[in-house]
């Protein structure tokens, strides 16, 4: 009775272990780089709408968009002054004339751009584009990227 395995046996299972690391390369690869990259895009993408929402109901109540530039936008409305501070990796939001604290949204790899929609020199809607940057070899890629046109609720009946 011997003990141990013979050179036979040993190539035998080195080439079947062969075959079988060419799709658990790929496999692993899914398991440890792409889905921890998925999850962090779609929770900065979550963060992004959350912040919409908001800006929607504000846009939605507005009275005016007074001392907006490309990093503010501040939209007037009867009791109160919203501003939005698009930052570096981040939205906040602070209300004046409210003791509600400023609400801050996490972005690192959201981009928001803006501009105010007008006419005869009053602004009715807001347009944001927004995406997920993705660096990749050099190059951005844009990833989830949408556009809304939020209208001002109090302009309605004064633009028909």
């Amino acid at each position: 009775m011997k003990k141990g395995y013979t050179l036979t046996e040993m190539l035998v299972v080195l080439a079947i272990m062969a075959a079988l690391a060419t799709p658990l390369n790929r496999l692993s690869k899914v398991v440890l780089y792409d889905i921890p990259r998925s999850m962090k895009l779609i929770e900065c993408n979550t963060s992004i709408l959350d912040a919409l929402q908001y800006i929607r109901k504000d846009v939605n109540s507005a009275v005016s968009f007074p001392k907006s530039d490309e990093k503010n936008l501040v939209i007037e409305q009867n009791a109160k002054t919203v501003c939005y501070l698009f930052g570096q990796g981040t939205i906040t939001r602070t209300e004046t004339g409210s003791d509600e604290d400023k609400i801050v949204w996490q972005i690192p790899a959201g981009k928001i751009e803006w501009r105010i929609c007008g006419k005869d020199g009053r602004g009715y809607a807001v347009e944001i584009k927004k995406y997920v940057a993705v660096e990749r070899h050099n190059a951005t890629d844009k990833r989830m990227e949408n556009s809304y046109v939020f209208f001002a609720g109090a302009f309605g009946e004064e633009m028909q």
